[in-house]
C-alpha cells in the first residue's frame, strides 16, 4: 500500500497580500471609529459648555432683576454711586441688602492688584479659607455678598481702593459646572427719559458678556472666539455670548 503523502492543491491558506489588505482594512475601520468617538465627545463637551453658559446667565438675570426691583436705595448718580465699573479689573453693584461683585476675565488671567479680592488673614494665593464655614473661597468671579447699606461701593479716600470682601456669606454665582466661565464686560445704562413720572419707576438696562475664561481663545476685545486658523484658538471649547436685562427700579434715580 502506498502511504506516500498526497498534496491537496485545493486547500490553500491566506496569502501575504490578503493578510496585509485585511490588516489595512481593520486599521482604517478602527481609526474611523476612534475619530468618530472623539468627534462625539467634542460635540458633547461643547453642548455641556453651552448648557452651563445658559444656566449661569439665567442665574445672573434672575438675581440682578430681583435685587434691582426690590432695591429702595439704588442710584446711578455719581455723588451717591451704587454702581462701580472699571474695564481693567471688574465692578460692583450695591443694591442695599446685597452687593454683586465681579472680576473680568482679563483681571483673573493676569496679576492685577486692583481686582476684587477676599479679605482675612487666611488668604493664600488665589483662595481664602473661611474657618467659620470650613470652606475655601477661590478667586472672585461673580459673587453675591451681604452688604447692608452698600459699603462695598464706597472707596477709601486715602488708599483710593474699595474694601476687600468678607468671605463669610459670599456666594459664587458662576462656579456651578465643570467649565470655567468669566464675565468679560458689564454695563448699566439709563436715562432721564426712562423714568415714569406717574409711578416713579426708572428703567435700567444691564448688558453683560459671558463666556469661557480662557482669554487666549478670545479676540482682543473679548467679544468673540478666535477663528480656528488663529494662534491660541480653541474653537471646540470656546463660547461667548452677550445678554441683556431690562428692569424697572421703583425708587428710580433719586
Amino acid at each position: 500500500m502506498n502511504l506516500a503523502h498526497k498534496s491537496h492543491p485545493n486547500k490553500e491558506g491566506f496569502t501575504l497580500v490578503e493578510l496585509l489588505l485585511a490588516m489595512t482594512f481593520i486599521s482604517v475601520l478602527l481609526l474611523t471609529i476612534a475619530l468618530t468617538i472623539i468627534q462625539i465627545a467634542t460635540i458633547y463637551n461643547k453642548g455641556i459648555l453651552l448648557k452651563e453658559l445658559n444656566q449661569v446667565s439665567r442665574t445672573l438675570n434672575d438675581e440682578l432683576d430681583t435685587a434691582m426691583r426690590s432695591s429702595t436705595t439704588f442710584s446711578e448718580l455719581p455723588a451717591r454711586s451704587r454702581y462701580v465699573n472699571d474695564p481693567s479689573w471688574g465692578g460692583r453693584m450695591c443694591l442695599g441688602q446685597y452687593s454683586y461683585i465681579w472680576n473680568y476675565g482679563t483681571a483673573l488671567s493676569a496679576v492685577n492688584t486692583n481686582r476684587n479680592q477676599y479679605s482675612g488673614p487666611n488668604t493664600v494665593g488665589n483662595s481664602v479659607f473661611d474657618r467659620q464655614s470650613g470652606t475655601t473661597r477661590y478667586e472672585i468671579t461673580f459673587v453675591k455678598v451681604p452688604d447692608f447699606g452698600g459699603a462695598y461701593c464706597v472707596r477709601n479716600l486715602v488708599t483710593m481702593r474699595y474694601p476687600n470682601i468678607n468671605p463669610v456669606g459670599a456666594v459664587e454665582l458662576m462656579r456651578t459646572g465643570d467649565h470655567s466661565l468669566a464675565i468679560h464686560s458689564l454695563s448699566l445704562v439709563s436715562a432721564a427719559t426712562a423714568k415714569d413720572a406717574l409711578s416713579a419707576q426708572q428703567t435700567y438696562k444691564v448688558t453683560y458678556t459671558l463666556g469661557t475664561s480662557n482669554i487666549s481663545a478670545l479676540n482682543n476685545t473679548q467679544t468673540a472666539c478666535k477663528a480656528p486658523n488663529i494662534a491660541g484658538a480653541d474653537f471646540n471649547y470656546c463660547s461667548i455670548q452677550q445678554f441683556t436685562i431690562v428692569t424697572r427700579v421703583v425708587s428710580g434715580v433719586n
